[in-house]
C-alpha cells in the first residue's frame, strides 16, 4: 500500500514538473528577455503579500470546484455541469443578497449561500435522478443543462438583473454590509478561504468517516458490486450529483461576495473544467484538492504578474494547464479503461 502510495505521488509530481517545463520552454522560446520572465512568471508571487493574497484569492472558487468534481468522481458520477453550476449559485445568491438589502449581515450571508447551494445542487441533481432512473449519461445531461443556464443566467445579468448606471455587463451590486471580509489587503484574498478549507476537511470526514461516505466510495469502485451489496446506487447517484453542484455553486457565490461584489458576464470561464482538473491531479481525495488548487492558481498568478512586469502573454498559464489537464485526462481514462470502468 505504502508503494503504491509513493508511486502515485511520483506520477503526480512527475506531470506537474512535465507541465511547468514546457511553461519554462515556452517563455524561453517567445521573450526577449527570458530571465526576466521567467522569474516574474515563476517566483513574482512570492515577493510580496499583494501578490501573494490574490494568488490564495484565486485558489478558492477552484477548491469549491475542485471538491465538487471530486466527490461526483469518487461515487462514478461525472459532472460536466460544473462552469454552469458555478454561474447559477452566483446568480442566485447575489438576487438574494440584493433583495435582503438592508438585513444584518448575520442572516444574508447563510442565506445567500445556502441559496446558491440549492440551486446548483438541484441542477445536477436533475443529472443524477435521470441516471438513477432513466439511464441517461450524466456526462451529456451535465453538460446540456450547464450550457442551457450559461445563456440564461447572461441573459438575466443583462435584461431584468442588469445593473443599467454602471453600463456593465453585469448584475446589480451588493451591499458592502454582505461582503466577506478582506485579508491581507490591498490584495483580494477573503475570508471565503478558510470556507473553502473547512469545506475540505467537512468532505473528507464525511468521505471517509461516515457510511453514506463508504456507500460513494465503494459505488465509485464499482456500482455492481455495491448494488449486490445492499447500497442503493440510485440514491448515491442522486446525491453525489446534488452535492457535486452544491459546491460549485457554493463556489461561484463565494467568488462573488468576497471579490466581486456583483455577477460579471463569463466571471465563472475556467473555473468548472479547471476544477475537473484539480480533482484529477489530487486523485478526487477532498484534502489532496487544496494544494492541487493552488498549483493552478500559482499559474494564474504568475501569468498575470509576468504579463505586465515582463511582456509576457497571459496565455502562458493557460498552455500550462492545457498541458496538465491533457496529461491527468489522459491517465485518468488510461485507468477508466484498464480498470474496467473506474477512475482513481
Amino acid at each position: 500500500m505504502r508503494v503504491s502510495r509513493v508511486f502515485v505521488i511520483a506520477r503526480t509530481l512527475s506531470t506537474l514538473v512535465i507541465a511547468l517545463s514546457v511553461g519554462f520552454i515556452v517563455i524561453v522560446m517567445t521573450v526577449e528577455e527570458p530571465l526576466e520572465a521567467i522569474f516574474a512568471f515563476f517566483l513574482s508571487v512570492f515577493t510580496n503579500t499583494f501578490y501573494f493574497g490574490n494568488l490564495l484569492s484565486a485558489s478558492v472558487p477552484l477548491i469549491f470546484t475542485g471538491l465538487a468534481a471530486a466527490v461526483a468522481f469518487s461515487s462514478s458520477s461525472f459532472n460536466l455541469g460544473l462552469e454552469g453550476q458555478v454561474y447559477l449559485g452566483a446568480l442566485v445568491g447575489t438576487y438574494i443578497g440584493v433583495r435582503m438589502g438592508g438585513t444584518s449581515p448575520l442572516l444574508i450571508l447563510p442565506v445567500v449561500i445556502l441559496s446558491g447551494f440549492f440551486s446548483g445542487a438541484l441542477i445536477a441533481g436533475i443529472s443524477g435522478l435521470l441516471k438513477g432512473f432513466r439511464g441517461v449519461n450524466e456526462l451529456i445531461s451535465s453538460l446540456l443543462l450547464s450550457n442551457g443556464i450559461v445563456l440564461v443566467v447572461d441573459y438575466i445579468i443583462e435584461g431584468p438583473f442588469n445593473d443599467g448606471p454602471s453600463g456593465l455587463a453585469a448584475s446589480m451590486s451588493l451591499g458592502k454590509e454582505v461582503m466577506l471580509p478582506r485579508i491581507l489587503e490591498p490584495s483580494s484574498l477573503h475570508s471565503g478561504l478558510f470556507l473553502a478549507l473547512i469545506m475540505a476537511v467537512l468532505l473528507w470526514a464525511f468521505m471517509f468517516r461516515t457510511r453514506p461516505g463508504y456507500d460513494f466510495r465503494v459505488t465509485g469502485k464499482s456500482p455492481r458490486f455495491a448494488y449486490y451489496g445492499g447500497i442503493n446506487v440510485k440514491a448515491v447517484y442522486f446525491w453525489s450529483m446534488f452535492l457535486s453542484g452544491g459546491l460549485a455553486a457554493v463556489g461561484g457565490i463565494v467568488d462573488v461576495l468576497g471579490v466581486h461584489g456583483r455577477v460579471l458576464r463569463g466571471f465563472s470561464g475556467g473555473y468548472g473544467w479547471n476544477g475537473i482538473a484539480v480533482a484529477l491531479i489530487a486523485r478526487n481525495h477532498p484534502l489532496g484538492v487544496v494544494p492541487a488548487a493552488l498549483f493552478f492558481a500559482y499559474l494564474e498568478s504568475g501569468a498575470q504578474i509576468a504579463s505586465f512586469e515582463a511582456g509576457l502573454t497571459p496565455e502562458i498559464s493557460r498552455i500550462v494547464q492545457a498541458v496538465v489537464f491533457y496529461l491527468v485526462t489522459a491517465e485518468a481514462v488510461l485507468s477508466f479503461m484498464k480498470g474496467g470502468g473506474k477512475v482513481d
